[in-house]
């Protein structure tokens, strides 16, 4: 993931860049973390156990870089480093060396919390990478509360609340380690270690899980809202496809890279050129056609739900052919829609059913019929399914 995310960098948000390096961090502190790694990197140093304290080191910058992070999403950091951020990290670190110089130092293959055990030294090192630890994650769990509860339905709501539980989960998680560690400084024997052991990796086992997810989650979230465009989008498609053989003049220009990877704004196109479509097709149809497409289209046992759209694309599939054709248009035209309009997505919703609608051997067949040499259209003005009520750019049903 560290390595993913080099790709662009430097042009990044601020908030990005933070938050990658928290997880340069955490990948440095993790590969430094390995047996392997630790003897290698003490023999090099030339001092006992040196790469625990720049785990725990690297571990406080982690912990800096995710308040960081949340004052970013937050809007509190403005584009700047937080000087009190900076102040107790430096204080921090200094007081973590300067503990490790006076506390009895293990090998890299010896745990330094079960080493350092009886030392004051030792206790003191534990007790300031816990409690600056705790500090830094509870700091970032009240201010997801607090701008969770304030932000708008949606992903970066969710993030914040996910990220807040896992904060608490990962403060629980120190609480817990730093009261064993004291229950073994003091001698206090309520506490097993094995079941104490259990529990902290279980707390930070979760702690790690959920921080990841609300991380992830606005990038997931859109990845789904891009999915949800792109089948929208392919639904009314043959609508799109159909509607342009006739009025090819309305269709832009898109660039390919934009069609193939921004399916929203694919969709917001095919809406905006569908009804500039209808807009110049409409003049072929008179105030009869409505309720003369629904006459036929009940003859072929269409419908309930099924009716409206499929008038609709009856309507078009008339309008579409006499287009072609070259027909005279007829004097008058249909009747305006009432002032009801839909918003966007009832009317994507509304495209989807008509273009459902508009390869039905019934559909194909009235438009044919409305169509044919010397057709009456049956029906009179504002009878059947009513002039205006098949309009599909902005008054349909939903």
């Amino acid at each position: 993931m560290t390595l993913f995310g080099l790709r662009g960098l430097r042009t990044a948000p601020r908030r990005n860049r933070v938050l990658w390096t928290a997880w340069a961090c955490w990948a440095m502190s993790t590969t430094l973390g390995a047996p392997a790694v630790r003897r290698a990197v003490d023999a090099l140093l030339g001092i006992a156990g040196v790469t625990n304290l720049l785990v725990h080191l690297v571990g406080l910058t982690t912990t800096a870089c995710v308040v960081e992070f949340v004052r970013e999403m937050t809007g509190q950091a403005r584009g700047r480093v937080s000087r009190l951020i900076v102040a107790v990290l430096a204080v921090a670190s200094f007081a973590l060396t300067a503990a490790f110089v006076m506390m009895p130092r293990p090998d890299g293959d010896t745990d330094p919390l079960t080493y350092g055990e009886g030392s004051p030294a030792g206790y003191l090192y534990w007790a300031v990478l816990t409690g600056d630890l705790v500090i830094g994650l509870a700091a970032d769990a009240r201010l997801c509360w607090v701008y969770g509860k304030q932000a708008a339905p949606g992903p970066v709501r969710t993030s914040l609340w996910l990220m807040r539980v896992a904060l608490l989960l990962g403060t629980a998680y120190l609480t817990h380690r730093f009261v064993c560690l004291s229950a073994s400084q003091f001698g206090w024997r309520s506490l097993r270690p094995a079941a104490a052991g259990g529990t902290t990796q279980v707390l930070m086992a979760l702690a790690l899980a959920l921080f990841a997810l609300s991380v992830i989650w606005p990038s997931l979230a859109g990845y789904r809202q891009k999915r949800a465009a792109a089948r929208q989008a392919d639904r009314i498609a043959p609508l799109w496809r159909l509607l342009q053989a006739a009025t090819p003049e309305v269709v832009l220009p898109l660039p390919e890279e934009l069609r193939r990877n921004n399916p929203r704004l694919r969709l917001y196109r095919y809406v905006i050129e569908i009804r500039d479509s209808v807009l110049a097709l409409e003049g072929h149809l008179g105030e009869a056609h409505p309720g003369a497409a629904e006459d036929r289209l009940r003859a072929g046992r269409i419908a309930g739900d099924q009716l409206a759209p499929a008038v609709e694309a009856v309507l078009l599939r008339y309008a579409l052919a006499a287009e072609l054709e070259g027909r005279e248009r007829p004097p008058g035209g249909r009747a305006e829609p009432g002032e009801e309009q839909l918003d966007l997505d009832a009317e994507i919703r509304w495209f989807e059913r008509v273009a459902a609608a508009i390869e039905l051997p019934a559909v194909v067949a009235a438009a044919r019929e409305l169509g044919a040499p010397g057709a009456l259209v049956s029906s009179a003005p504002g009878g059947g399914g009513g002039e205006g009520e098949h309009r599909i750019s902005g008054a349909g049903p939903s």
